[in-house]
């Protein structure tokens, strides 16, 4: 283990474990992982972030860390905030989360060349993500069932926010859950990979759909999802 890790964030066991039986079988291939970082998300402080990137590099081959800046500011419009203040604490919600991937880098050493970081605004520009994004646009206009698995996903974003929902709610959620729907459905095609993990610390309604291998619209053969989380809070079933 690197010198460079702190020592809380090396005392923090990772445990993992694949979301279905297709995802049993590409686990195990270890050849690309994506880690999607939603900003201003308080469960990745920095010692769990650098412990999931120690984690992630301990079992893949090619890592993609992703942060999301869609949406952010249009859920604050719906707050009531100008655009001005929107504007300004957006710029302030992704500095903060640009900071933190850098500095869970810098405690990997040498590692952390291994890693790719963007926004997800940049991939958002890439043909590949497009013909994705197509697809899953497509999808959520013609097929019910994923339209309203992802309509649960944005009820899980607004959730855990407090005061009214307005319609302007639901439509800044649906906006942010549609960006990042390629990226449930096909990072192979994304990333130029022929298997891909996506990582996160916690089921989710897109994920716990696509993973169920549904009748409707599907992932890609090659995608797969994993929880990874702290052991104790495997353990706890948090």
């Amino acid at each position: 283990m690197s010198p460079h890790v702190l020592t809380e964030a090396s005392r923090i066991e990772m445990h993992g474990e694949p979301l279905g039986e297709n995802c049993r079988r590409i686990v195990p291939r270890g050849e690309h992982a994506l880690i999607g970082i939603s900003a201003g998300n308080s469960y990745f402080n920095q010692d769990r972030l650098t412990a999931l990137l120690l984690w992630a590099e301990r079992e893949f081959r090619e890592i993609d860390v992703v942060y999301v800046d869609t949406a952010l500011d249009t859920m604050l419009l719906a707050d009531g905030r100008t655009p001005q203040s929107a504007a300004k604490s957006v710029k302030a919600t992704l500095r903060d989360v640009r900071r933190r991937i850098k500095r869970s880098l810098e405690r990997l050493g040498p590692q952390a060349d291994r890693f790719r970081v963007r926004a997800l605004s940049e991939l958002m520009d890439l043909p590949a993500y497009q013909a994705v994004r197509r697809q899953t646009d497509r999808a959520f206009a013609e097929d019910a069932e994923f339209a309203t698995t992802c309509r649960a996903m944005v009820q899980d974003i607004l959730d855990n926010r407090s005061g009214a929902v307005t319609e302007a709610h639901l439509r800044a959620g649906l906006e942010y859950v549609q960006a990042e729907a390629p990226l449930f459905t096909d990072c192979p095609a994304i990333f130029g990979v022929s298997t891909s993990v996506v990582l996160y610390h916690m089921e989710t309604p897109i994920s716990a759909y696509l993973a169920g291998s549904p009748e409707g619209f599907r992932a890609a053969p090659g995608q797969a999802f994993a929880i990874v989380r702290p052991r104790e809070m495997s353990l706890a079933g948090a």
